[in-house]
This record gives C-alpha cells, structure tokens and sequence, in this order.
C-alpha cells in the first residue's frame, strides 16, 4: 500500500517495519487483546450460569439448548458479515460498533425474562463478537511491525484463555452470593 503526499511516495507497510513499536500499536495490542479476553468470558460464562438460570427458570436442559446455541450462531452471521462491512465503511468503524453491540447486548442478556429473549440477546451479541474477533486480528496484522506480527498476535490471543479461566473465577465467587445476572 502505498500514499502520496506532496508528491512523494510513502510505502506504508515498509514505514511501519522499519519503525519500533509505537506507543499508539501497544494500545492497539492491549485494546485487541480485551476484545479477545471478552470473547473467552462470553465462551465460558453460559456453562457457568445454566444450572443457575436452569433452576430459577425451571426448564429443562433441552429447553435451554436454544440460549445455549444462540452466540454460536451469532459468532458466525458477524463474521460472515463483518469483512465485506470492514471494506466499505473501515475496519475501525465496524471494529468500535461491534464491540459496542457486544457489550450493550451482553449487560441486557442480565435482565432477560424468558429463554427466548435471553437466546435472542445472545444472538444479537454473538454477531457484535463475531464481527470483532475477525476484525480485531486483521487490524492488529495491519498495524504490526512484519518482524513482531506473529508475536503481537499471539499476545492477543492469549486473551481467549485469560477471559475463560477469569470468568471461572469470577462464576464460582459471584454466582452464589449474587445470582447469575450478575
């Protein structure tokens, strides 16, 4: 990729290879990083909150297939949708909306009344985080040094685990003094 200003030619991607790390890419690391970290708590949490949700509901276990399916489902439409989207309006745009969907869905998921709204929350939840997992890796590919890339996007996917082991934590101190809405 290359720019043009004043009449000069810049090749952006040689300008970022040459240069270390900016400050402004270490806060893009630590910014995909909690998008990921957000992912592995959302992964995790439900097998945590069911038998809660389960008995305050009283349903059954097939019943609470629908809620349990939802954001995997959710996962795919945002994904499927959020690259062509990326394209047109930029992947910052479709990066900074989704994660806002995720987390405005994700805090309604709290007050859902019915396996039904709660499956349609985590619906509309999945696809805010299945369009930010994709973009998020392709940002921080973009804005990476070549010689650092691999590194910084191992980092970020160390996220995942973090989110997951953190949310066991946080399920199995809160969840019995608070409730699962919380």
């Amino acid at each position: 990729m290359t720019s043009t200003t004043s009449g000069n030619r810049i090749d952006i991607k040689k300008f970022i290879d040459e240069r270390s790390i900016s400050p402004y890419q270490w806060l893009l690391v630590v910014l995909c990083f909690l998008i990921v970290t957000a992912d592995g708590m959302d992964v995790a949490i439900m097998g945590f909150v069911a038998p809660s949700i389960i008995h305050d509901w009283a349903i059954s276990r097939p019943e609470f297939g629908l809620v349990m399916s939802a954001a995997p489902i959710g996962l795919v439409i945002g994904a499927l949708f959020a690259g062509p989207a990326s394209d047109r309006i930029g992947r910052k745009w479709v990066l900074i909306t989704s994660v806002f969907l995720f987390g405005v869905f994700t805090i309604a998921t709290a007050f859902a009344q019915s396996p039904f709204s709660m499956a349609a929350l985590r619906l509309l939840s999945g696809v805010g985080l299945g369009a930010a997992m994709p973009n998020s890796t392709t940002l921080l590919s973009e804005y990476a040094p070549q010689r650092k890339r691999a590194l910084l996007i191992t980092v970020m996917f160390t996220g995942f685990n973090l989110g997951s082991a953190l949310i066991g934590f946080a399920a199995g101190w809160l969840i019995p003094v608070h409730g699962w809405p919380v």
